[in-house]
C-alpha cells in the first residue's frame, strides 16, 4: 500500500508551516498579549558609584540597565557612546546583556575626578534610545569639587547649533608630575548634545586652553580643515563659567572679489569668495571706479549688507510715513470738498488714492539673519553711473571672517539702460 508516503508528506509540510508560522510571528516583534515598550533602557547601576573614591582604580568602568540593550547603537554602534575625561586614549566599549563595560586606553590616573557620560545613543530590543544622557562622577583620590564650565557652540556661518561637537580643556600651567620633570596635562572633554550644549563639570580650580570642534575623522583632535574656535577661561572652587563658541573652517587665503551687481544708478553690491565677519569696521577699504577717462562716480560710503539692509529700512519706514501723511491730509481734502458740496473733484482725488508703503520688515528672525555673516558689501556711489558704459572697479584692505588680510579684486561693472535710478 502506498497511503503511508501521502501522510508522512503532509506531515512533513505541515511541519514546515508550522516552522515558518513561528519565524513569521518572531519577525513580529513583541509578543501578543502583552503592552508594548516604548520606554528607552534606564541606568539602574554603575561601578565606580557616584561621587565613589575609588584609590588605584584600573578600570573598567560598568553601567547597568534596568533592561536588555541592542547590540546596536542609534547612530548604528555603540562607539562613542562612553565619554570618559579626564581621557588618556580612546574609549572602548563592550556590551554584555543589560550593561555596558568601557575601558580607557592609558588607564585611571591617580589623583583625578572622572566625570563618565552616557551618551543617549543606547537603545533596547525594541529600539527605543535612552531618554537622555546619563552622568556619574568618582574620584580615584583627588577633591570633587563643584564647577562648571558650560556653553552652546554654533556654526559660524550658519548661526545653526552644532551636535557632536568635541570640546576639549587643559590646564594652561598643570601641575608638575611628582619625580619628574613631565608636566601632568589632563584632557577633560565634552560633546555637544542636540541643542548644541556642552557642560564640563567637577573640573579641578585653574585657567584652562578650551578648543571646540568638528571631529570629523574623529582622532580626537583638531586638524585639516575641521571648524574651530579656542578661548580660555579660569575657574575657582564652586564656579559656574558660561562660554560659547562659533565654529569656522580654517582658512588662510583672502577675500578675493567675485563678481559686482548693479543695484541701481547709486549702487553696487560686491560679492566675495569668503564670508565677511559684519561687527568688522571697514575703515581700511577702499573702493575706485575707472578708468578716469570716463569720469567715473566716487565711491563715498562702503556697507556691510546688514547695515545696507538697515538703511534701507529706514529710507522704507520714512516714505511710509511720509505716504500715510499725504493719504491723511488727501482724506481731509476729500471731505472738506464734500461739505462744500464739491463731489466731483472729491471723487477725482478719490481715485488717485493709494495706500501707504508698508513699513520694513523688524521681525526677530530678519534681523538674526542679517547678523549672520555675509560675501557682499554694498557701495553707496557720489553720483549716477552713465548707462552702456563699462567701467573698472577696484576693491582692496577686505579682512576675511578668518582675520585673513588683504582682500580685493577688480571687476568690470556695467549699468544697462533699462536698470532703474
Amino acid at each position: 500500500m502506498t497511503t503511508p508516503r501521502p501522510a508522512k508528506a503532509a506531515l512533513i509540510w505541515g511541519g514546515m508551516v508550522g516552522l515558518l508560522s513561528i519565524f513569521s510571528c518572531a519577525n513580529q516583534g513583541a509578543p501578543p498579549g502583552g503592552p508594548l515598550d516604548r520606554t528607552g533602557p534606564q541606568v539602574v547601576e554603575t561601578f565606580p558609584d557616584t561621587f565613589a573614591v575609588i584609590m588605584g582604580f584600573e578600570g573598567p568602568v560598568r553601567i547597568v540597565f534596568n533592561e536588555r540593550i541592542s547590540e546596536r547603537g542609534v547612530q548604528g554602534t555603540l562607539d562613542g557612546v562612553v565619554i570618559i575625561s579626564p581621557e588618556s586614549g580612546e574609549v572602548t566599549v563592550r556590551h554584555s546583556g543589560r550593561a555596558l563595560r568601557a575601558t580607557m586606553a592609558g588607564g585611571f590616573r591617580p589623583n583625578e575626578v572622572y566625570r563618565v557620560t552616557v551618551e543617549p545613543f543606547v537603545q533596547d530590543l525594541f529600539r527605543n534610545p535612552m531618554a537622555s544622557a546619563f552622568e556619574f562622577i568618582f574620584s580615584t583620590g583627588a577633591e570633587m569639587t563643584p564647577t562648571v564650565l558650560a556653553g552652546s557652540i554654533v556654526d559660524r556661518i550658519t548661526g545653526q547649533p552644532i551636535e557632536g561637537a568635541r570640546v576639549a580643556a587643559r590646564a594652561e600651567n598643570p601641575p608638575a608630575v611628582e619625580g619628574s620633570d613631565d608636566q601632568a596635562v589632563s584632557t577633560h572633554v565634552a560633546r555637544t548634545d542636540a541643542a548644541g550644549v556642552y557642560a564640563l563639570r567637577y573640573l579641578p580650580s585653574g585657567r584652562y586652553v578650551i578648543t571646540a570642534f568638528v571631529d570629523q575623522n574623529r582622532n580626537r583632535e583638531p586638524d585639516g580643515l575641521e571648524p574651530i574656535a579656542t578661548g580660555r577661561e579660569e575657574l575657582n572652587p564652586a564656579d559656574t563659567v558660561l562660554l560659547s563658541f562659533a565654529l569656522l573652517v580654517p582658512d588662510t587665503t583672502p577675500a578675493m572679489v567675485r563678481n559686482v551687481e548693479v543695484v541701481d544708478s547709486l549702487t553696487l553690491a560686491v560679492s566675495f569668495d569668503d564670508f565677511l565677519d559684519a561687527d568688522l569696521v571697514l575703515t581700511g577699504v577702499s573702493a575706485f571706479l575707472g578708468p578716469d577717462s570716463l569720469n567715473p562716480a566716487e565711491v563715498a560710503t562702503i556697507l556691510h549688507e546688514r547695515d545696507y539692509l538697515s538703511r534701507m529700512d529706514v529710507i522704507q519706514d520714512s516714505l511710509h510715513v511720509a505716504d500715510s501723511i499725504r493719504l491723511e491730509e488727501d482724506q481731509l481734502q476729500i471731505e472738506s470738498l464734500l461739505s462744500a458740496g464739491d463731489s466731483a473733484t472729491a471723487a477725482e482725488i478719490e481715485s488717485g488714492l493709494t495706500p501707504p508703503r508698508p513699513r520694513a520688515r523688524t521681525d526677530a528672525d530678519v534681523l538674526r539673519a542679517r547678523d549672520l555673516p555675509k560675501q557682499v558689501l554694498y557701495l553707496l556711489l557720489a553720483d549716477t553711473l552713465a548707462t552702456d558704459q563699462p567701467y573698472e572697479l577696484s576693491v582692496a584692505g577686505v579682512t576675511n571672517i578668518n582675520g585673513v588680510p588683504d582682500g580685493g579684486g577688480t571687476a568690470e561693472v556695467l549699468r544697462e539702460a533699462s536698470q532703474r535710478e
